[in-house]
């Protein structure tokens, strides 16, 4: 029995793409050969594709690893590692079949241990995974031959092969994951396109063809660079000279004249990518509903999508999900209004205003941008911000998950639920506002678990109107995807979550 009759997005895509892999368009014949350089503002922390969270660290773990299933441009999952699925017409027990003959890195052959291996690693809490979150439903996942594995779940859940495209639920060896788990940090075996020659976090990261991957003639290029530019000035100079064939991301103030720059084409894609201003409740003065809702009338949203994000990206109504998702409550952004927000802000106690901190990180330097413009237009409103720009690493370490009154960075995710259980549930994988409402935790696990449509949406209109109504942080605006390559770099593709890149396709049309 399959669940080809249930009307659910995520498992009917998946049977429909089961026979297919992403296609791109092509407008002259591929030609093997090559290193493309690529340059990015964010080091490459770690190689534990468990546990990756950075920008640059998502390409290279695209690069390096193979999921189950993989995240197409429109947002569909599509094959990988996974040839078809299937499952039961309750959406409780799913049926993967593997694709044969493919070997890891280091030669060995993959095979569903490997996959039960992963998958239990990852919901083991020692892993400290962010994909624990997203995949929580899993109650048992078996190898019911080389090239089968099977999934239990506590509730249906029609997603499943959504949640497997997570960037950190990609498949690692089952001997490698015998290992220490800090082995993973320095030391990457997977099975996807390009492997590891060199590692330095501070310089460069330099990947290999993998002559053995499984779409046969990828990659096309024999290596790729990832250069580390901490400074955004040399990052684009470097670009615009030459020197570097792509560039990861592009500050919203540099597109329009990078994009429009001889030889180079720019791509802007809408996304789900939001900054979060986070006010955390098991902290004064922000355990007061009143303060935090004062605070969200003391940002002017529109005039933050104008002068920060240059006019790529769209005001947002303090809710995680984005016009990407499937079900999106259709609500106004709150209306900037100090007047409001100062009469609130005095009776919650503070009739002649609130001086108060702000910490943003120095990276990317949205999030300090962010913090001197709400400076500015919370004044008004009987806030005395004083914003104060750290070392990313330094944010890091004493901040972020610590700190009183911060702003965090985030990008898409690839469902409703993964989006909730990344910051928002209780048992949230990075939970940074100690938001705890045990309501929001039970419509989220209840929209999981509904198959139909109708009344999923809802379940999650009414988690949504929840996180307006108490404000667990602010979140503002939702920032487009901006990256450019030079015209020689053929099939560089931008992803509205800039966690999948498709490098296999990517080739070069030199002299």
């Amino acid at each position: 029995m399959t669940i080809s009759n249930i009307s659910r997005r995520g498992a009917i895509a998946g049977l429909a793409a089961a026979s297919t892999l992403p296609a791109f368009a092509q407008t002259a014949t591929p030609k093997p050969g090559g290193v493309l350089k690529i340059s990015h503002p964010t080091r490459v922390a770690q190689l534990n594709v468990l546990q990756i969270s950075g920008p640059a660290e998502y390409l290279a773990m695209d690069m390096l690893y193979s999921g189950l299933t993989r995240l197409g441009i429109d947002m569909r999952p599509m094959p990988d590692l996974a040839t078809e699925w299937s499952a039961t017409l309750d959406a409780k027990e799913f049926t993967f079949k593997l694709r044969p003959n493919v070997t890891f890195h280091d030669g060995k052959p993959f095979t569903s241990e490997d996959v039960v291996a992963t998958i239990r690693t990852i919901l083991d809490v020692k892993s400290n995974s962010p994909a624990r979150a997203v995949l929580s439903m899993i109650v048992d996942v078996a190898a019911v031959d080389p090239m089968t594995v099977k999934f239990a779940l506590n509730s249906p859940y029609a997603d499943l092969p959504v949640a497997l495209t997570h960037a950190n639920a990609r498949i690692v060896s089952a001997e490698l994951l015998k290992q220490p788990l800090t082995t993973l940090d320095t030391k990457a075996i997977g099975t996807g396109p390009f492997k590891v020659e060199t590692y330095d976090s501070a310089r460069m990261l330099r990947l290999v063809k993998n002559p053995n991957y499984y779409q046969a003639g990828k990659p096309y290029l024999d290596a790729v660079e990832m250069h580390l530019f901490p400074d955004l000035a040399a990052e684009s100079a470097n670009f615009l000279s030459g020197a570097m064939d792509a560039m990861l991301e592009v500050q919203q103030a540099d597109f329009k004249r990078i994009s429009s720059a001889p030889g180079v084409t720019g791509q802007r894609v809408p996304s789900g990518r939001f900054v979060n201003i986070v006010m955390r409740q098991d902290q004064k003065p922000f355990d007061d509903v009143r303060v935090r809702r004062a605070m969200a009338m003391a940002v002017d949203r529109s005039t933050l999508v104008d002068i920060v994000l240059e006019g790529y990206g769209r005001p947002a109504a303090d809710n995680c999900i984005s016009p990407g998702y499937r079900y999106l409550l259709d609500s106004p952004s709150p209306k900037y209004d100090p007047a409001a927000a100062k009469k609130l802000l005095a009776e919650a106690g503070y009739p002649n205003g609130l001086k108060i901190p702000l910490v943003c990180s120095n990276r990317p330097a949205i999030r300090s941008q962010v913090g001197i413009a709400v400076k500015e237009m919370a004044k008004p409103a009987g806030f005395d911000i004083d914003v104060q720009t750290i070392p990313h690493d330094t944010y890091l370490a004493n901040v972020w998950r610590k700190g009183q009154f911060y702003i965090g960075y985030w990008g898409m995710q690839s469902t409703e639920d993964a989006a909730f259980t990344l910051l928002f549930t209780s048992d949230a994988a990075f939970a940074d506002t100690a938001w705890n409402n045990k309501k929001f935790d039970d419509l989220v696990a209840k929209g999981r678990a509904q198959i139909d449509d109708a009344e999923r949406r809802k379940t999650y209109d009414e988690a949504q109107r929840l996180m307006m109504t108490d404000v667990p942080s602010i979140i503002p605006f939702f920032q487009d995807v901006l990256t450019a390559s030079r015209n020689v770099v053929k099939n560089w593709t931008a992803h509205p979550l800039a966690k999948n890149f498709y490098v296999e396709n990517v080739w070069l049309q030199r002299g």
